[in-house]
């Protein structure tokens, strides 16, 4: 057959080409310049939606993290509570009268796994993103008189706040200092010194009176701390209700 083919082809007047017959038309064929910034456009588009949605994933990764933390710190409050007549942890104030704070009466019942500190805190140097509300502690400085350190005394604990995140800015030891406006309403700016309301994009963890833990935007925080009769902060019941 490939004898009779080329013969056919010297009749013809053509020389056999076998490398033509092995070859491609397409082997020598290179990207063009199109092609290139094509695939360029499209490698930089994809990156450019990589990145922010790896940035979310992991912001909230770190939200996520977080509340964990505040819960695992919840479940040791209701468990120290059972084994102490109700009465919740108190702080480096009570010192004085024999009390330890709740970074070291809580670690046991987490086998010593509380993590005090929030993944995304951007302060390295304290020891503590999470700080309990002075107002359910005993005889708080701001308000001596009162005591909603018993659960017992707490109207609406799933409405009180009993842990939240600290800002960057507060350098208290472990706990926030709500308790001098005992009788008024806490300034939105004095909160806001004190809790960090938009840690993670936005929003922020906190850990109410019953243990349970919600994630709030500054917005909706701030409408509870404005709340008439509310108990976000001040679990003392309205003095005319």
């Amino acid at each position: 057959m490939r004898m009779a083919w080329a013969a056919r082809t010297a009749v013809a007047g053509q020389a056999p080409n076998r490398t033509s017959i092995l070859k491609s038309p397409c082997s020598n064929r290179g990207f063009t310049l199109v092609e290139v910034l094509v695939v360029i456009a499209i490698v930089v588009i994809t990156f450019s939606i990589a990145v922010p949605v790896a940035r979310s994933l992991v912001a909230r990764s770190h939200a996520v993290y977080c509340a964990v933390n505040l819960r695992q710190i919840g479940l040791a409050t209701m468990m120290y509570a059972g084994d102490n007549q109700m009465r919740l942890p108190v702080t480096s104030h009570q010192r004085s009268q024999g009390g330890k704070s709740w970074t070291l009466t809580l670690q046991p019942y987490a086998s010593g796994t509380i993590s005090f500190k929030c993944p995304k805190d951007p302060d390295s140097r304290r020891a503590y993103t999470y700080l309990i509300n002075d107002f359910l502690t005993p005889n708080p400085a701001g308000a001596p008189d009162l005591d909603f350190s018993r659960l017992a005394m707490i109207d609406q604990p799933a409405a009180t706040l009993l842990f939240a995140e600290a800002s960057p800015d507060y350098r208290n030891t472990d706990h926030l200092h709500f308790s001098d406006y005992h009788g008024g309403k806490l300034p939105p700016e004095v909160f806001e010194h004190q809790v960090a309301t938009e840690a993670h994009s936005g929003k922020a963890n906190y850990l109410f009176a019953d243990g349970h833990v919600e994630t709030l935007s500054k917005r909706e925080v701030l409408a509870r701390l404005d709340a008439e009769n509310s108990r976000f902060i001040d679990p003392s019941p309205p003095t005319n209700p």
